[in-house]
């Protein structure tokens, strides 16, 4: 036994021959021994030192053995106290265990009959030791395993890509936040053990993962595309396996490719945009002009007058396309510049009205404002608003009928503004409205052969609002006439997709 491994001991009896006898029986067997001759003595070297193992007499002057054992393992909970006493009695025997003594040794004692009780002792005292480092061991290995934990929470937290891991069993056992909104699952804390096909019931998908997990796949990815209306999602399966290579489960990487599929669709759009709203208002401005050129309406000021007016009108549309197109690229690319302040959107209306007023009246429309007096002011930029307002004022004119109505109405809703435009015109079916806002997207009936337009008003519109967190609302009735109605948040502007923001005005702190 080494010197290295026993504990330091606490010797406390007022018969000063015990003491010293103690003394040397420890000290001869490798202890170190501190001797104490009373109660008040022991407490007072306890308070500044730790004894894992203290010797107690019972009978001393001033504190007996009794309040010492209680006091000395109130101040050190781990110390092993053995009684050693002339007064062998059971009372004292169970008083003392009661207080947490290890063991009694009675006076007058052999040097061996001692240090078997010490040994004993110590073999308590090694086992505490080391249940004590365990333990802190695994309070080690537990604050580093939550660490772990942490850090793989704050990995699936901020991950771009859905994530769905399956066992071996097909059920999903682990998610992350965006597969929970790919799979409209929002509402979800934890995801529950429920087999794949209540997630993705997709059966090319399923078919995938059954394969990986028979082990089919000879270890590779598989990358297919999953349609979950509304959303289009690509999604790569791998399988995992342990070291010897069985498959032990799949991890499942979701992507939103929704956009992208949009944007294949409005490349095939825009191919056939520029074949219509490009071409053949060329050719029909080409053919006015040989006809002017080739002195065909010389002779005839009126209608030279009104093949001239049509020109203007055919290149009016494609100026008014080409700025469209202009714009809505400069906000998909970020370099839209803002100047955030508050904006009077009742003066703005009014403005606005007043200017379109003299359009309307060519076809016996009326236009009329209603704003009250105190209305909220949006922190954004004006000219945007300005747009949103145009366009919207336009296409209640463009599609309404002679001598028809348009009504420009503003409220305050809660912690937003509304702005309700609402016409008498042809309206729309339910088709066609829920079309509405795609890019280049026209409705093509009867009634809108004869009217120009490029389709990207209103999807000009829901950028611009998008911008600002808020919302367009559509209500259309065909035959009746439509509102749109604009939901603008009151609170600070977002900056998404500005290339620079300045602020003005009072509220500038604000932005």
């Amino acid at each position: 036994m080494s010197d290295l491994d026993l504990p330091p001991v606490l010797v406390i009896d007022d018969e000063l021959g015990m003491r010293e006898g103690m003394r040397r029986v420890l000290e001869k067997r490798g202890f170190r021994a501190h001797t104490v001759d009373s109660g008040e003595a022991a407490l007072a070297l306890a308070a500044q030192e730790a004894f894992p193992l203290a010797l107690v007499d019972l009978k001393m002057p001033g504190l007996d053995g009794f309040a010492v054992i209680e006091r000395l393992r109130a101040l050190q909970p781990g110390t092993i106290c053995i009684v050693v006493s002339a007064f062998a009695t059971i009372e004292s025997a169970v008083q003392s265990t009661k207080m947490g003594a290890f063991d009694f040794v009675v006076k007058p004692f052999a040097p061996d009959d001692l240090m078997r009780v010490v040994n004993r002792a110590v073999g308590q005292w090694r086992l505490a030791r080391e249940a004590a480092r365990l333990r802190t061991e695994r309070e080690a290995h537990l604050l580093e395993l939550a660490a772990e934990k942490t850090r793989l929470r704050t990995i699936l937290q901020s991950m771009g890509e859905g994530l769905l891991v399956v066992n071996i069993d097909g059920e999903v056992v682990l998610d992350n936040p965006v597969s929970r909104r790919f799979l409209g699952r929002v509402q979800e804390v934890a995801v529950p053990r429920r087999p794949v096909s209540d997630f993705i019931g997709e059966p090319r998908f399923l078919a995938t993962v059954r394969a990986l997990l028979a082990g089919e796949a000879d270890g590779a990815a598989v990358m297919l595309e999953v349609r979950l209306d509304p959303r289009h999602l690509r999604a790569t399966l791998a399988p995992v396996c342990d070291e010897a290579g069985r498959v032990l489960g799949v991890v499942v990487l979701l992507a939103d490719i929704t956009d992208a599929k949009a944007l294949e669709r409005m490349k095939t759009l825009f191919v056939s945009m520029v074949a219509h709203e490009i071409k053949a208002p060329l050719g029909a401005v080409e053919g006015y002009l040989n006809l002017i050129l080739g002195g065909d309406l010389d002779a005839d000021e009126a209608r030279r007058h009104q093949v001239i007016s049509r020109c203007l009108e055919r290149t009016g549309a494609l100026l008014a396309l080409v700025q469209d197109l202009l714009e809505i690229t400069r906000r998909d690319a970020g370099r839209q510049e803002k100047r955030l302040e508050p904006v009077d959107l009742g003066a703005l209306a009014q403005e606005l009205a007043q200017f379109h007023a003299r359009d309307a009246a060519v076809r016996g429309i009326a236009i009329t404002c209603e704003a009250p007096a105190a209305l909220p002011r949006p922190f954004a930029d004006r000219n945007d608003l300005e747009r949103v307002l145009t366009n919207l004022l336009s296409n209640a004119i463009k599609y309404n009928r002679d001598g028809g109505r348009v009504t420009v109405r503003l409220a305050s809703a809660g912690a937003a503004v509304t702005i309700a435009v609402r016409d008498t015109g042809i309206g729309m079916s339910p088709a066609e409205r829920a079309r509405l806002g795609e890019e280049f997207f026209r409705a093509k009936n009867a009634h809108t052969r004869l009217i120009t337009g490029t389709g990207l008003g209103v999807a000009l519109v829901k950028k611009i609002l998008d911008g600002y967190n808020g919302a367009l609302e559509v209500e259309s009735v065909p035959g009746e006439g439509s509102t749109f109605r604009v939901l603008l948040p009151v609170g600070g502007a977002s900056a998404s997709g500005a290339g620079a923001v300045e602020a003005v005005g009072s509220d500038a702190g604000v932005a």
